[in-house]
């Protein structure tokens, strides 16, 4: 079956040798990938699930940094990848502390490498508002006229505390979305459980461009919330998406496949969503 990820997340082999190096250098990298024990996926990694599956294709995205420099060398590497690998696209990234202008710049640079979106943000360990509208107009602009995804992490406001959760939840994303309603957005981990919403007839007409990826939804909730959603939204709005290397794709796709969706639905959240989102 074909299968589009659209959440990973690879670096470059620096990054996994040198990784206290990093850590220092940046507050998200260390605060996911500080301990020794958690896998840091390189190419080498990559390249053997591409060449075990040829079925598969792949959206490799950025976790969101602080620091220029070490934003473009990731995204460097990023471009390197989609460029090298016909399975690949890729989403960089930007933070907004550094000015409009230097946004604007870097998402130029991207766009002219065909990189399809920018994310995965992560608004509270890169220290920016995400309601800063007055930053994000000009950006989100650019973003839409390039024809740009946003892809956002998303947490829940309620349960476990784990690394990286932060405090995007279901209030703030909903309150940029319905602020920029021309952006395509992908909300990350099931976008908190912002869709429990869709029964407000006004969300639902706000958030008519949001689409929402399954990203390490087997460590959150029981398999069904796919189902769920898939009930309340329409199967075409959810994207598959693993996190690898935090989760093994196979180990993703079987807690989709254990949600019970029927075939169709099976198919738009594995491949067809995806395909017709990114243009594949």
């Amino acid at each position: 079956m074909n299968i589009i990820d659209v959440h990973t997340h690879f670096f470059p082999k620096d990054m996994k040798v040198n990784r206290s190096k990093y850590c220092s250098l940046d507050q998200n990298f260390s605060e996911l990938y500080g301990e020794e024990r958690i896998n840091i996926p390189t190419e080498d990694e990559l390249s053997e699930i591409l060449n075990e599956d040829p079925n598969i294709k792949l959206v490799i995205q950025s976790i969101g940094y602080q620091d220029l420099e070490l934003t473009k060398y990731t995204n460097d590497f990023l471009i390197d990848m989609s460029l090298k690998y016909d399975q690949v696209k890729v989403f960089g990234s930007i933070n907004i502390n550094w000015g409009v202008n230097k946004c604007l710049e870097e998402i130029e640079r991207m766009k002219k490498k065909d990189v399809s979106g920018i994310g995965e943000l992560h608004p509270d360990s890169q220290g920016f508002d995400l309601l800063n509208f007055e930053l994000f107009d000009p950006i989100v602009e650019n973003l839409v006229s390039n024809n740009m995804i946003l892809n956002l992490h998303s947490s829940e406001p309620v349960g476990h505390i784990y690394n990286g959760k932060g405090s995007m939840f279901p209030g703030k994303l909903y309150s940029f979305a319905a602020r920029y309603q021309e952006l395509k957005i992908i909300l990350s981990h099931l976008g908190g459980g912002l869709p429990v919403y869709y029964f407000m007839p006004e969300v639902k007409k706000d958030l008519k461009n949001v689409y929402y990826d399954t990203a390490a939804t087997d460590f959150l909730y029981e398999p069904r919330i796919v189902k769920v959603f898939c009930e309340i939204l329409g199967s075409e709005k959810i994207l598959f998406g693993s996190d690898y290397g935090l989760i093994k794709i196979d180990r993703a796709i079987q807690n989709i496949r254990n949600s019970k969706l029927n075939p169709v639905e099976l198919e738009n959240v594995l491949f067809k969503n995806a395909l017709n989102l990114l243009s594949w």
